[in-house]
């Protein structure tokens, strides 16, 4: 089934008359190391605060769910097992062939100034020799050390070649069973932090579209706040040339009236605009219970992007329907997407005539 799978793919590489890039990218996803427990490096940037203190730098003791004026980068490197459901992330000691583990903690290199660490950090971007590299942000409630996992998991179970770089916001909640019973309080202190860290991703990202690389920025939940107007300026300041090559919108907690506001900033951003959407999200509903205003992520159409309902698939996940972004049928799509190819084309999509251009069938 796979290999079929597989030639159905590469076929419609070849009638699209994909270049190199898209040649090259199928080509490095046979690479055993994807069929295998295998080691990942997660290329992180976060504006959490940190305690030195903690020994462990690729740890939640270190990097805190609360954030500060500056910014950090470092990697950590993480066993991906093989043998588990696609999507999900069982951690733990032991099996290195069923838990995923933090192998190794790659933050400060003792003796050597933080610019002197910032350069060695983006070289490891600029001279990956694949030429794309995505770019992921997390959403509401994630602590550092499910963010990494998370993006770890994407980049083996997409078998993604290039880097992976990680931007990790202060979100997160107290861990107390009284926190987690308020989850309103830790909603609306993420938020504030969302928000207060735009400039931090925009220059963050300014950075990165500076190593040339073809982005593609994979967002969920709130990452949104963090990530949609941080885009909108940098396109304000870019004039009319996209500098993004994907940009994928999982489930945004983001206000729809706002969206509508910076659109076309955002089109001109991006060679293409992806939002996968579910009208019934639960975590969704909540916030325009909080809010009083519609959520970005309940499908609508909008001009220029196109919108995915994935509702058929999403009412069997967990999540309260609002983890959808890292299932096997969201994977799927991005595998295709990623390699160029329109909605219309990919596996699995249905065209729609409802709130939103497309249907993502189970």
């Amino acid at each position: 089934m796979f290999r079929s799978f597989f030639f159905i793919l590469f076929s419609f590489v070849l009638s699209l008359g994909c270049g190199p890039s898209a040649s090259e990218y199928l080509a490095k996803r046979t690479n055993p190391q994807y069929s295998s427990t295998h080691g990942i490096e997660v290329f992180f940037n976060t504006s959490r605060a940190v305690n030195p203190g903690t020994q462990v730098a690729c740890s939640n003791s270190y990097f805190l769910n609360f954030g500060n004026m500056g910014t950090q980068s470092g990697s950590c490197l993480v066993n991906v097992p093989a043998d588990r459901e696609i999507g999900s992330l069982p951690f733990g000691l032991g099996n290195k062939e069923k838990s995923f583990q933090f192998l190794e903690h790659r933050v400060a290199i003792q003796g050597k100034s933080k610019e002197e660490q910032e350069k060695l950090w983006w070289n490891g971007i600029e001279e990956d020799p694949f030429e794309e590299v995505i770019v992921f942000v997390h959403g509401f409630n994630v602590n550092f050390e499910e963010a990494i996992l998370r993006a770890a998991q994407l980049k083996y179970d997409l078998k993604f070649p290039g880097k992976v770089a990680l931007y990790t916001w202060p979100a997160g909640g107290d861990g107390s069973m009284l926190g987690t019973f308020f989850l309103k309080n830790t909603y609306e202190k993420n938020l504030i932090s969302a928000r207060s860290s735009r400039d931090s991703f925009k220059n963050f990202l300014k950075r990165m579209i500076s190593t040339k690389k073809k982005i593609h920025l994979l967002v969920h939940s709130m990452g949104h706040q963090v990530v949609l107007n941080s885009v909108s300026e940098l396109s304000k300041e870019w004039g009319d040339k996209p500098f993004l090559k994907e940009l994928v919108l999982n489930a945004p907690d983001y206000d729809t009236g706002e969206f509508i506001l910076i659109l076309d900033s955002l089109l001109k951003s991006s060679e293409r605009i992806t939002l996968y959407c579910s009208p019934g999200d639960s975590a969704l509903f909540a916030s325009a219970q909080i809010h009083q205003t519609g959520r970005l992520g309940a499908c609508s159409r909008f001009p220029g992007v196109d919108v995915v309902n994935v509702n058929p698939i999403d009412a069997s996940l967990l999540s309260l329907g609002h983890g959808y972004y890292s299932s096997r049928p969201i994977l799927t799509d991005l595998y295709q997407l990623f390699l160029g190819l329109g909605a219309e084309k990919r596996l699995f999509i249905r065209k729609s005539y409802g709130n939103e251009n497309y249907i993502l069938r189970n």
